[in-house]
């Protein structure tokens, strides 16, 4: 009886140990796929970090050569200051667009 017993127990981790064994296996198999795939992607990526840090510096170029021969910007009209201290209240506005719908201006 009990050597049926240390029998099972023994079929038992050696079970557990064949599973663990084979968990290491595919985890090891998984991180060597990815170093592999990472290994054959960065000549790829590298190149396009050198491709987009080119193209950043000619727009830097191109954007510092074309400030200097700006000319100086035109002053842009806006309203004169102090207009809206006297604008007119909402009911005079009301009043004055219902007397031009009633008299349209000649």
């Amino acid at each position: 009886m009990i050597a049926q017993w240390i029998n099972a127990l023994e079929a038992a981790i050696e079970s557990l140990a064949a599973f663990i064994l084979q968990f290491v296996y595919l985890v090891y198999l998984l991180i060597g796929c990815m170093l592999l795939i990472a290994l054959i992607c960065a000549p790829f990526l590298l190149g396009y970090v050198i491709y987009m840090d080119r193209q950043d510096a000619k727009a830097k170029r191109r954007a510092s050569s074309n400030n200097t021969n700006a000319t100086a910007p035109e002053q842009v009209k806006g309203r004169a200051p102090g207009l809206s201290e006297h604008a007119s209240p909402f009911g005079q506005t009301e009043a004055r667009a219902e007397r031009t719908l009633e008299h349209p201006p000649p």
